[in-house]
């Protein structure tokens, strides 16, 4: 029951209280009144015909009946008789005196008229002729008595509604700060640091609203101090403070779980160098120096924009390192040639820098796939090509081709543009792709929480992983048609296993990485949320995933999206956590539900203090907010046993299970 129900049935309660005890004074007062009233009238009545009926010789019935027709004809008693003394009456009597029932009988059977028959002497001189005996009729009390009844309980009834009518509007201005300020508590439940700004005059709902409102900056400071600090944490450790791109530090230690993770990795690592950048620096100042240092790292910071998973980071000096994920060598040469054409035709021409400041440059590039590739080989190779280009008396660039392969490592196949298209095309019609399914375990009881999807496609009896295939879906604008068809075969996949297994996966969510690209399609919008009513019985387990660099740039459209998704159970994410740029305020802004840290920060973490640190950080954040903390990556039980240490809800790896072809099987998956 409400407050506002309980506020109205005490008041009707106080009125119907009140209408009670007035009735039962009014009614015995009334009572009481009329009983006098009518006793009084029928003594006075009995006292005036004695007198006249003395006046009358008491032989003359006529004479007499008169009289007492007279009296009683007038309808007041109910009885009037005459005895004499010789025995014989005279009388009248009358059941009722109106034509109606005055009150009901219950009523009457209620309130009891006591009444006294009034008795007189009829005399003739000093001679006793006889008594006459007069009882009034009570239907005229009754009338009376019911009537001031009905009239209290119509005016109570009255009062009853008038009370009500006026309570609720009462209520519901008092009780307007209370909504408010459990629409505020909801809203900080929803990470919306919300202030009221109409205080209300009353004292104790003024004090309660004020506290509310110091409490919202209070938890808002709290998040700003925390979010200021993991940011400066992860600054410091990993951000270069000329340019804003990554240190030596930060992209040596990302660029190595890619190539060193157990998962297959396909992409171009580019070593970048000024040349004759510290005879620039004395002649024109250390200011200019770091200018063209941010102009240059500008310029490459578009391609973060374009594509995913790109690394960039200043290694030292003028030196640069950058790595992008490609799908075979082919397409790594025509990406090298085109940064290389845009720099050379940008921010590095001699047009834009001048013709007597201008820098040349040089370009070491080396493609990088498979799996387990160390990270310092790579760098050697990719330097081997840089010092070969340095050869050059103007801005170069060199490519290092790998010639030959150990016996247990074949070439990969390679196609051109138009073949990739083509192959990408026909895995859509016929729907080959093939998902993998990796649990992600609770820290506390090692129960399966979550499980991560990834897709694969086979081509010409090759596997190709994500890393191959999705640089190449996103230059030809399939994002959003490939992660449809994805999303259609996880929901196939989980209807499958709930008809035909025992284990339901109700509590467990599916999560799949939704690229930038489909986020930002107005088609995918429509369509996404069309499928997930197809399958709704089903889609409730789904939870979307989308990278945080890209997050600065589809903040609004992801928005959108999830307002279309979120009817049919999916929760957000998001994922590589601790990779871009942005400031944490997107954790309050956006609808999540967790964040998953990067797998970069969890490899070598017993050894790594910073990353422990930045881990707790954004530990205490997210669940500041109410999100869980996920971790990836996890190959050590020395990273793991740290990990657990930081306060994460759960994480996942390869040191747990690799990749599962079948889903009922991963839903089964015991640790």
């Amino acid at each position: 029951m409400t407050l506002k129900q309980q506020f109205s049935l005490l008041t009707g309660l106080l009125v119907v209280v009140l209408w009670v005890g007035n009735l039962l004074v009014t009614v015995m007062n009334g009572r009481d009144y009329f009983q006098q009233q009518l006793n009084g009238r029928a003594y006075d009545a009995a006292t005036s015909l004695a007198l006249s009926m003395s006046q009358v010789d008491s032989q003359d019935e006529v004479q007499l009946s008169r009289l007492m027709d007279a009296l009683f004809d007038r309808g007041f008693f109910e009885s009037i008789e005459l005895i004499r003394i010789s025995g014989e009456p005279l009388h009248r009597r009358a059941r009722q005196a109106l034509t109606q029932s005055p009150a009901p009988l219950w009523f009457q059977e209620w309130v009891d008229l006591e009444l006294i028959p009034a008795e007189a002497d009829v005399t003739s001189g000093w001679q006793r002729l006889g008594t006459i005996k007069v009882t009034s009729h009570t239907d005229f009390a009754y009338r009376d008595l019911w009537a001031m009844v009905r009239a209290e309980l119509i005016w109570f009834g009255w009062v009853l509604l008038v009370s009500l009518i006026a309570l609720q509007l009462l209520l519901q201005w008092l009780f307007r700060p209370l909504i408010k300020v459990e629409e505020q508590a909801l809203a900080i439940c929803d990470k919306d640091w919300r202030e009221q700004e109409d205080i209300p005059k009353p004292r104790e709902l003024r004090r309660m609203v004020l506290a509310m409102n110091k409490m919202v900056r209070k938890l808002r400071t709290i998040f700003d101090e925390q979010s200021a600090m993991a940011e400066q944490l992860r600054e410091a450790s990993f951000q270069d403070e000329v340019t804003g791109l990554l240190n030596r530090h930060g992209f040596d230690q990302r660029l190595s779980h890619v190539l060193e993770s157990e998962e297959e990795h396909s992409g171009l690592l580019l070593l970048l160098q000024l040349q004759g950048f510290a005879e620039f620096n004395q002649q024109h100042g250390r200011r200019e120096g770091d200018e063209r240092l941010q102009q240059v790292a500008a310029a490459l910071n578009q391609w973060h924009r374009q594509q995913q998973a790109v690394l960039i980071g200043r290694r030292s000096g003028a030196d640069i390192s950058i790595y992008l994920p490609c799908s075979d060598e082919h397409q790594a040469q025509q990406r090298l040639q085109q940064i290389f054409s845009e720099l050379a035709s940008g921010v590095l021409s001699q047009r834009q820098q001048g013709a007597g400041d201008a820098l040349m440059f040089h370009i070491g590039a080396v493609y990088l796939q498979g799996q387990t590739e160390a990270l310092q080989p790579s760098l050697i190779k990719a330097d081997t090509a840089l010092r070969q280009a340095q050869r050059q008396s103007q801005s170069s660039y060199q490519f290092y081709a790998r010639t030959e392969h150990t016996p247990s490592q074949t070439a990969p196949q390679e196609w051109g543009a138009f073949e990739w298209q083509k192959l990408l095309q026909q895995v859509l019609a016929e729907q080959q792709i093939q998902l993998q399914y990796l649990p992600v375990i609770a820290s506390g009881d090692s129960a399966i929480k979550q499980i991560e999807v990834f897709s694969r496609i086979q081509w010409q009896g090759e596997s190709l992983s994500a890393a191959r295939f999705w640089p190449m879906v996103e230059q030809h604008q399939l994002a959003a048609q490939f992660d449809l068809c994805i999303v259609e075969k996880v929901l196939i996949a989980l209807r499958h296993s709930n008809n035909h297994n025992q284990h339901q996966s109700d509590e467990v969510r599916l999560c799949l990485n939704i690229s930038p690209a489909s986020v930002m399609d107005d088609q995918f919008h429509v369509l996404l949320p069309e499928l997930l009513q197809q399958y709704s019985d089903v889609a409730g387990c789904l939870s979307l995933e989308v990278p945080e660099f890209a997050i600065t740039h589809i903040e609004s459209s992801l928005l959108n999206l999830f307002a279309a998704v979120q009817v049919s159970g999916v929760t957000l994410g998001v994922d590589k956590v601790g990779t871009g740029s942005l400031a944490f305020a997107y954790l309050q802004r956006l609808p999540l539900d967790y964040v998953r840290i990067d797998g970069s920060f969890n490899r070598g973490l017993h050894q790594a203090q910073d990353h422990r640190f930045f881990i707790q950080s954004m530990v205490q954040i997210a669940h500041n907010l109410d999100l869980q903390v996920w971790g990836e990556g996890l190959e050590e039980q020395a990273d793991i046993d740290v990990l657990k240490q930081t306060g994460v809800d759960g994480m996942s790896g390869f040191y747990y299970s690799r990749p599962i072809s079948d889903l009922s099987q991963a839903l089964n998956w015991q640790l």
